[in-house]
């Protein structure tokens, strides 16, 4: 083994060039399976951080407007008791605490939870402890649990932190505990409180109630139990609490009960996705591969009498399988740790991707289970690689042969010949399809870039401040810190086209849609009552982020003093329900007819949820009639927005020193949050798309190249005889290019049949988009062609006499 192992060493110093080529080939393709297997393990493959992470269930009461109307604290409570397949059922719901005595005010955004919650999941505490039982109850000391990435960011990781105390929200609190790192799930929250800590979920009002739902409620299944099992029974609770309480379940809304599993929900955003970024990065590897062993294949071609040789002194197939294989594992090797290397560089912009679609982003690490995924794609290639050599047909040259013809034919025989044109055959199919893929998404990726999104982003400010509901709780407080809001932007430098609303443009706020009746009209057939997200915005809204008023007029400071309360509609709803009739002076109302609002103007179109998505139906109310309570402030600028930023800071704290400002950033940049994703996927596949198209361009340049010094002989003959350059180079490219020509078809046929799969990250684009497949197919076949053209021309340059003298 040690002769074998100093043998492959020397052979590989005195081939530098060859070892260098092929661990780079080999480090392309680990780089990329390394990196994405690390998602894929990390959020599809591994356990949940959670000892009964498989036993838990998420229970979704969905009606036919909403994914999830929640449910109220009555409901939970006779799920809980009812239950007999769940041996706990706890509920969570997040909202914003404004925290101080830690420098300046902050927005916190806050879990709140059953006081078992945690014991639930099955977590154990980083320091100090749980909630305990009877912490939620209303009226208990205040505790909390900090979540680890606040107490590491913003607490320096203080182990002291315990006992320390706090005010948020007017109240005192206490640190209990630390948590582990954990999925950002149910939401990304900073601290935990117990349910009885949250002001709206703990008033008696709500407490009562069976229609005031806000909580979510998760279960934890008995040993014994199954997910459908559950379903079942959590289905029958649900009819006797509809049989016993019609009024909390209107028979319009279709409310209903939905059960599945955590570990299903956590993945289903980024299932698809990420198995279309394995499969295209395990394609890449099939290509890097293929070219390291066709490298392997011509390398020991040019070895032919050395190997003929060593046979005739008596060294087995086996001894000499064992030296290629120690020289192909060398170089798998060392282009794994280059690949390995590269995928630790790439971590943190694959977890930053992969927030956007899952909540174990987190969790995405290069470890043990991916280390031997790497390890073990270096060793079969790299056997795969040395074995292919070595593959001859029946009644190929003999070993008299091979020792007389030397190495330029003593492994010339047509199976060696076949293995290399099987090798580019799979390498041009498959970057056929990754072309494909790339092309396809990049296209949806312009498509994205270019909607219009109904609104003028550019020099545009935003930011957040959400009201201390302890100190905002009535209408007077609200609306005298709007208007104090809007006079100091207004009479600020650099900030006078200013306004605030409770929402703006892909903002990824939660849906407000609300149904309302048209005053003398009835519904139409089909569409059922109207329905548009209702949306609190002041005068100068429209104006500040480019929204045309298309009929009627915006919203002025004097509609604070009508009697009748003006609204905007957005043009798709008012086309929808009012038809060719004109909206301007019809009335509206959301509550029967007990109270009606006019339509004073039709505003233009904007995609209010996403760019992929249709354009929202919007209900505008004037902020001075409805003052919003979480606020959007949002300033046109000009020049550089930093000033900005800091002068709404200062702005904010001199109204009210205690108030938090955050999230402040342009509308460009929340433009550009929403393609990150989609930008990222897209510059990952055309990445493993330009890297197959080269190695598939190296791989025929190859096969060329040796199917040309295998044909000297001839070629000088024809020469000699007077045949051009253009005849010779036909000749010389036509076996290249017949394989490039069937890669192409093959890879065309399973790029169609594949295309299907990556339907969900295509927008305004099919998947089997006929311009997308010409343009791949014409580049690659004019990369061969370039492919092709550098062995030939080097055939046409060699002399003629110098060929034929040398046989």
């Amino acid at each position: 083994m040690l002769d074998d192992l100093r043998q492959a060493t020397r052979s590989l110093a005195r081939a530098p060039g060859f070892a260098i080529v092929a661990a780079t080939t080999i480090a392309l393709g680990v780089a990329a399976n390394t990196a994405i297997f690390s998602m894929v393990e990390g959020v599809l493959l591994r356990r949940l951080p959670y000892d009964s992470g498989e036993r838990l269930v998420h229970i979704t009461q969905p009606s036919n407007l909403q994914a999830d109307v929640r449910f109220s604290i009555p409901e939970i409570l006779d799920y809980r008791g009812q239950s007999r397949t769940m041996d706990a059922v706890v509920e969570y719901h997040a909202m914003a605490f404004q925290l101080y005595g830690l420098g300046e005010p902050q927005r916190l955004q806050t879990g709140v939870v059953s006081d078992n919650f945690f014991q639930v999941l099955g977590v154990t505490p980083v320091l100090g402890r749980l909630f305990r039982p009877g912490e939620e109850a209303v009226g208990a000391p205040p505790v909390v649990l900090l979540s680890y990435g606040y107490w590491t960011s913003v607490l320096g990781a203080n182990r002291n932190v315990i006992g320390s105390k706090f005010t948020m929200n007017d109240r005192v609190h206490t640190i209990v505990g630390v948590l582990p790192p954990l999925p950002a799930y149910p939401g990304a929250n900073d601290i935990w409180v117990p349910a009885g800590a949250c002001p709206f979920r703990s008033a008696p009002a709500a407490m009562a109630s069976r229609t005031a739902r806000l909580p979510m409620m998760f279960g934890r299944l008995k040993p014994d139990a199954t997910p459908a099992g559950a379903a079942a029974e959590i289905a029958i609770i649900s009819q006797r609490l509809h049989a016993a309480y019609p009024g909390a379940y209107p028979s319009g809304s279709a409310l209903r009960v939905s059960t599945v599993p955590v570990r299903e929900e956590m993945t289903a955003g980024s299932k698809p996705l990420l198995l279309i970024l394995f499969s295209t990065a395990l394609f890449l590897m099939i290509v890097a591969a293929a070219n390291f062993a066709g490298l392997t294949v011509a390398r020991q071609l040019r070895r032919g009498r050395e190997i003929a040789v060593r046979e005739a002194l008596g060294a087995g197939r086996l001894r000499i399988f064992r030296q290629l294989a120690y020289e192909s594992l060398a170089i798998s090797i060392v282009g794994g740790i280059g690949g390995t290397l590269l995928a630790f560089s790439g971590l943190g912009l694959l977890r930053t991707f992969a927030t956007r679609v899952t909540p174990r982003a987190g969790e995405i690490q290069i470890d043990g289970p991916v280390l031997a995924f790497a390890i073990l794609t270096c060793a079969v290639v790299g056997l795969a690689a040395a074995a292919a050599p070595l593959i001859r047909a029946p009644g190929g040259p003999t070993l008299i042969d091979r020792l007389r013809q030397g190495n330029s034919a003593a492994m010339g025989g047509r199976m060696e010949v076949r293995i290399r044109r099987a090798f580019v055959f799979v390498q041009v199919a498959i970057a056929f399809v990754l072309l494909v893929a790339a092309g396809l998404v990049g296209r949806s990726l312009q498509h994205l870039q270019n909607v219009d999104a109904g609104f003028d982003g550019h020099n545009v400010l935003t930011a957040r401040v959400s009201l201390n509901f302890t100190k905002y709780r009535s209408f007077a407080p609200i609306l005298a810190f709007g208007d104090q809001l809007m006079q100091r932007l207004a009479s600020t430098p650099g900030m006078s086209e200013s306004a605030i609303a409770n929402n703006f443009p892909l903002n990824n706020a939660v849906s407000r849609s609300q149904a309302f009746m048209i005053a003398g009209v009835d519904a139409k057939e089909g569409l059922g009552a109207p329905r548009g997200d209702f949306t609190s915005v002041s005068s100068k809204y429209f104006e500040v982020i480019g929204v045309p008023i298309r009929q009627g007029r915006a919203f002025t400071d004097a509609d604070r003093d009508t009697s009748a309360v003006p609204v905007i509609l957005s043009q798709h709803l008012a086309t929808t329900y009012w038809g060719d009739r004109n909206p301007i002076g019809t009335r509206i109302s959301t509550d029967s007819g007990k109270a009606w609002a006019t339509v004073v103007g039709v505003a233009g179109d904007v995609r209010q949820t996403g760019l992929d998505k249709d354009v929202a139906d919007e209900v505008y109310l004037p902020s001075t009639i409805v003052p919003p309570v979480d606020i959007r402030i949002l300033v046109r600028f000009r020049g550089s927005s930093a000033p900005i930023a800091s002068g709404l800071r200062t702005l904010v704290h001199s109204i009210d020193p205690q108030q938090a400002i955050v999230a402040i950033q342009t509308l460009e940049d929340v433009r550009g949050t929403r393609l990150s994703e989609p930008r990222l996927t897209t510059a990952l596949l055309m990445s493993f798309a330009v890297v197959a198209l080269v190695l598939a361009a190296t791989g025929l340049a190859g096969v060329v190249g040796y199917s040309i010094a295998q044909r000297l002989p001839e070629i000088a003959i024809r020469m000699a005889l007077g045949a051009d350059s253009r005849r010779i180079i036909g000749l010389v490219g036509r076996d290249g290019l017949v394989v490039v020509i069937v890669g192409l078809g093959a890879g065309a046929v399973a790029a169609l049949l594949l295309s299907k799969f990556a339907k969900s990250l295509l927008f305004g684009i099919q998947p089997n988009d006929a311009a997308t497949y010409v343009v791949v197919a014409l580049v690659l076949f004019a990369t061969s062609i370039a492919a092709c053209l550098g062995p030939a021309r080097r055939a046409i340059a060699a002399d003629p006499a110098h060929v034929l003298r040398g046989g």
